[in-house]
């Protein structure tokens, strides 16, 4: 009897589990497709759903380029920090977060940017030597 409990609970456990982990992906891909449309607010609301069923960096440095993309520039620097933070060797991030910096005339974009390269991210090469002393 305990077996046959125990059969039935891992059963239904793992089936919701693979069904948050799918609708999470659906989230998040539709995400990408929006993103890639320029449809900021939908992409931003698909990755807000995503973000509920799975935390992780990438979902937020997405999310910050939909924001930065519609010049909300608070909320794609909160969402690029929070990816940094889950995440401290994410160099898209770091150039992300820069740019945001850098259309808020913070003086510290370049430090961001030459972190981007430190961490071997070519296309901040270009960005250092375009804006950076």
């Amino acid at each position: 009897m305990k077996k046959m409990l125990l059969f039935l609970f891992i059963c239904c456990f793992s089936k919701l589990a693979f069904s948050q982990t799918g609708d999470f992906y659906n989230h998040y891909f539709e995400g990408n497709a929006l993103l890639v449309k320029g449809q900021w607010d939908k992409a931003i609301e698909k990755y807000t759903a995503a973000s509920k069923l799975f935390e992780a960096a990438y979902v937020y440095y997405n999310r910050g380029n939909a924001y930065l993309g519609k010049k909300d520039y608070a909320n794609a620097m909160l969402d690029f920090n929070r990816a940094l933070k889950m995440n401290e060797r994410y160099a898209e991030a770091y150039c992300q977060r820069g740019l945001v910096k850098l259309a808020t005339s913070d003086n510290t974009a370049c430090d961001d940017f030459k972190r981007a390269v430190k961490l071997e991210l070519e296309e901040a090469k270009d960005i250092v030597k375009k804006n950076c002393k």
